[in-house]
């Protein structure tokens, strides 16, 4: 199988996404992180069940996301959410990054 080519100015996480390696951990009280906050979504984004959003009220937070088993890389994303992914998605287990 033919190895991704390294894509150039593009971020770290992104080429390491784009070779397959997994996020191992998701630090939500670490330093640059907030809480969830009411927000109003102009751009199209995705949320964090992988619904599509655009033009709605939604909550976002930011977080850092942790590549590898090493913890070596991590690079800080923002989430989305509806109310409705707030009350019944696990975040316990969501280690993957759309």
């Amino acid at each position: 199988m033919k190895k991704p080519k390294f894509h150039v100015n593009r971020s770290i996480g992104y080429n390491l996404h784009i070779r397959k390696m997994e996020v191992s951990q998701v630090i939500t009280d670490g330093a640059d992180c907030y809480p969830w906050k009411e927000t109003f979504v102009i751009w199209p984004r995705r949320s964090v069940s992988g619904a599509p959003l655009f033009w709605t009220k939604a909550y976002k937070r930011r977080v850092w996301i942790v590549w590898g088993e090493t913890g070596f890389h991590m690079e800080p994303e923002v989430q989305y959410a509806t109310i409705f992914d707030l009350l019944t998605h696990d975040f316990s287990k969501d280690l993957s990054k759309d």
